[in-house]
C-alpha cells in the first residue's frame, strides 16, 4: 500500500493542473497525465495523491514545463520542482535516490561550468550550494537533519 506524503513541490504542480483543467477539461487533463478522472478531481481539490499518482503528476508537469505549457522558463525553475523532476528520473534508485539527486545536480553544475555558463540557482540549491536546499530534498520530512541519514537503512 502506498503512503500519502505531502511534497513541497506539489503546490505548483497542482496550480498548473488546475489551470489546465480550467483551459480544457478534467477528462482531457487526466488522460494527458495518465491518471484516473477521480484521482485528478481529488488532486485538483487539494488532496495529497498516492505515490503512483504523484509520479504521474510530476511527469505531466515536467513534460508541460519542457514544452513551454507550464508558463515558466527553464532557468526560473524553483529548486523544489527541479528536485521533483530529478527524483522522477531517478525513480529506480530506491535506496540511493536522495544522494543520486544531489549527484545529478552536481553533473548539471559541471555541464554549465564547462560550457562557460553560470549554473542556475536550482542547480546550486539542489546540489547543496548556497542556501543548501539539498537537505530539503531528503524526503521533504520535517525531521532534524541528523536523523534523516540514519532512517535510510530501515528498508
Amino acid at each position: 500500500m502506498s503512503d500519502r506524503v505531502p511534497d513541497p513541490s506539489i503546490d505548483r504542480i497542482r496550480d498548473h493542473v488546475r489551470a489546465q483543467v480550467a483551459r480544457t477539461s478534467l477528462r482531457k487533463v487526466a488522460a494527458r497525465a495518465g491518471a484516473k478522472v477521480g484521482a485528478t478531481k481529488k488532486f485538483v481539490d487539494g488532496s495529497v495523491p498516492y505515490e503512483r499518482n504523484l509520479r504521474l503528476w510530476k511527469r505531466f508537469y515536467a513534460r508541460d514545463l519542457r514544452e513551454g505549457l507550464a508558463g515558466r522558463p527553464d532557468d526560473a525553475l524553483p529548486p523544489a520542482e527541479a528536485a521533483a523532476v530529478l527524483e522522477l528520473l531517478l525513480w529506480g534508485l530506491d535506496d540511493g535516490r536522495k544522494q543520486a539527486v544531489r549527484e545529478a545536480a552536481e553533473l548539471f553544475r559541471g555541464l554549465f561550468v564547462r560550457h562557460g555558463r553560470t549554473p542556475p540557482s536550482w542547480v546550486l540549491a539542489v546540489a547543496g550550494g548556497p542556501g543548501d536546499f539539498a537537505a530539503e530534498v531528503d524526503d521533504g520530512d520535517e525531521d532534524e537533519a541528523g536523523d534523516e541519514e540514519e532512517d535510510d537503512g530501515e528498508e
